[in-house]
């Protein structure tokens, strides 16, 4: 079961050295392009392991597992937590609190219902450039065995022009919120979730190409012809 909060696909093609600048990454794994991450699947994720200590960048699985779950399972149901509730509701709570992070991307997808298809779309930074989503992770540990390290992704409502493909979009964090967000010490204020707060977003029409999610290639984001453009936007192309 994949949660219907969006967002449930995404890519991070960005090259290293542009998204360690972007999130002052000191240390750690951010791994090969990837041009459709899924949920279940590893993908970095930026934090700090210490109140005062450096950015780090590790590989978790998308789909976050409370501390207190008896099952992993639960993380198929996780992969979005609404940024209005995520305070207060018992998956999300410990985190909130303790464990945020952020998770660098340089495009997300969404699909739009069009009658009896669903068109997919790309959506992106005008000139493709890298952002970082607002995150949570936690730490499971099934009796003795290994650790594992999950994480989820905050969503809000769209912007206007985003919401005739989907009314949800993930919380995109501006570089100035970058450090408060990961301090633990600092209250996340409410407006950090306002979606009028997001950069220019724009989206375009790719092919169901997609859809599979072993489908983690070039091909994933090459726009589709005589797609009409969603009202307002202007879709650029590669």
């Amino acid at each position: 079961m994949v949660s219907s909060g969006m967002c449930g696909r995404y890519s991070l093609t960005s090259p290293e050295e542009a998204m360690r600048r972007l999130f002052d990454i000191q240390a750690g794994d951010i791994g090969p392009p990837r041009y459709n991450l899924a949920p279940s699947q590893l993908a970095p994720v930026a934090r700090r392991e210490s109140a005062d200590g450096p950015v780090l960048a590790r590989l978790m699985r998308w789909g976050l597992v409370p501390g207190w779950a008896r099952d992993e399972s639960i993380g198929q149901r996780l992969i979005n937590a609404r940024s209005e509730t995520a305070a207060e509701k018992p998956s999300f709570r410990a985190a909130f609190r303790q464990r945020r992070c952020l998770v660098p991307a340089d495009g997300f997808y969404e699909w739009r219902n069009l009658g009896s298809r669903k068109q997919p779309y790309w959506i992106s930074r005008p000139e493709g450039e890298p952002f970082a989503m607002a995150g949570l992770w936690e730490s499971w540990r099934r009796d003795d065995g290994p650790e594992l390290l999950t994480f989820t992704i905050l969503t809000t409502e769209a912007t206007e022009d985003l919401r005739p493909i989907h009314h949800r979009m993930p919380v995109i964090l501006p570089p100035e919120a970058h450090a408060a967000w990961l301090d633990q010490a600092e209250t996340p204020s409410a407006e950090l979730f306002v979606s009028g707060r997001a950069p220019e977003l724009r989206p375009r029409a790719v092919s169901t190409h997609v859809n599979r999610p072993a489908n983690d290639d070039a091909e994933c984001l090459r726009p589709l012809d005589g797609e009409a453009p969603v009202a307002g936007t202007q879709p650029r192309l590669l």
